[in-house]
């Protein structure tokens, strides 16, 4: 069987990670990079520290507006899918990489497979919502990575449950194995200590327009006079912050962004976590990191429901409130290290099998 593997990012380029070298074992994989995420430390680094063969074909689209962007992905894979006549197309996760892979292979009647189908913010403001949905709508095989994701496909949206598969998280794989390549040295060209710092990143397009990061960024400010920040930047945040000369307080590093390596190691040294990520909620979790969201709602609820992750939103005196009260008061972060996740591993090897029964079919 025939396998085109689509993708863009740099989230999805981590949590296809150890599903890529297995289906190139069991299956003729062809891989194809959209180019939405373009520069060397978004992209090319993440391919060389997890050690992933090169992709097959590589489209350049890079940025614009969704609709440019997933516009010229569309044109760019029908002409790729049309040559290499594959038999099934794996997509991963929200983007508009993933949207752009599952229309082009619907157009086709390709069969599609949604790996993190199901995930819901329930927020249909969020660009990544939109994604999900109308994917996971297109999608013949639906990989759920959780029981709540499982739920909102079979439950809540009445799909078929022969075609909604519950897998795991491919990301805690990805989290697993990363950890044989941390790099603790960072943490000594950071000047930074175990425990006594925090690592904060910021992305999302409703977070970054110039008034939301402002009130985001002026909270930070003021955390920081109480402990040291890594800020490693967003490409698109780091613009919005120089061309609105957006203070940055002189206990924040800033940074530029990190390679997967390195990030992982801050992430687990650091007392906690502040991002708007789905991807760093994940990985946080899987590595007892306490995580405060800036968001008002998440995909991942799961985490929230049972305490491990907290909901921050973005509004200045909330923010710092709930970040102060932690600082004060350690036991409280002991408190959310103590609660246990369950570390399921194996959903790779469970999609590649799922996988394999459909090419004896």
């Amino acid at each position: 069987m025939k396998i085109a593997t689509i993708f863009g990012t740099r989230p999805e380029i981590i949590k296809l990670s150890t599903l890529i070298p297995q289906l190139d074992k069991e299956f003729d994989q062809v891989l194809i990079h959209t180019g939405q995420h373009y520069s060397y430390k978004m992209d090319k680094i993440f391919f060389e520290e997890l050690r992933l063969r090169d992709c097959d074909y590589t489209l350049n689209i890079g940025s614009g507006t969704h609709a440019q962007q997933t516009g010229k992905m569309l044109m760019e894979l029908e002409k790729v899918l049309l040559y290499e006549n594959p038999d099934m197309v794996i997509v991963q996760g929200d983007t508009n990489s993933t949207l752009a892979g599952a229309l082009t292979a619907s157009k086709l009647q390709i069969p599609v497979a949604h790996v993190e189908a199901g995930c819901r913010s329930f927020d249909r403001r969020m660009p990544e919502e939109i994604n999900r949905i109308l994917v996971d709508n297109i999608s013949e095989y639906l990989f759920a990575p959780d029981e709540n994701s499982y739920k909102n496909l079979t439950c809540l949206e009445c799909f078929p449950p022969e075609k909604v598969y519950l897998v795991g998280n491919t990301s805690v794989d990805a989290c697993m194995r990363a950890k044989q390549l941390f790099n603790q040295e960072t943490l000594n060209y950071y000047s930074l200590e175990k425990g006594k710092y925090i690592l904060f990143t910021l992305h999302r397009q409703e977070n970054t327009n110039i008034e939301g990061l402002k009130e985001i960024i002026n909270a930070l400010n003021e955390i920081s006079k109480q402990i040291k920040v890594l800020f490693p930047a967003h490409l698109r945040t780091r613009k919005v912050i120089e061309e609105n000369n957006i203070k940055i307080e002189d206990n924040i590093i800033l940074t530029d962004p990190l390679g997967y390596k390195d990030f992982m190691g801050l992430l687990t040294n650091s007392k906690f976590v502040m991002t708007d990520s789905g991807g760093i909620q994940e990985e946080a979790a899987v590595l007892n990191v306490p995580c405060l969201i800036l968001r008002d709602n998440t995909e991942w609820m799961y985490y929230v429901e049972i305490g491990k992750n907290l909901l921050l939103g973005t509004h200045f005196d909330k923010i710092v409130e709930i970040v102060n009260n932690l600082l004060e008061n350690d036991e409280k972060v002991t408190e959310i290290e103590k609660i246990e996740i369950p570390i399921n591993q194996g959903a790779t090897e469970l999609i590649v099998a799922i996988l394999k029964k459909q090419e004896i079919k």
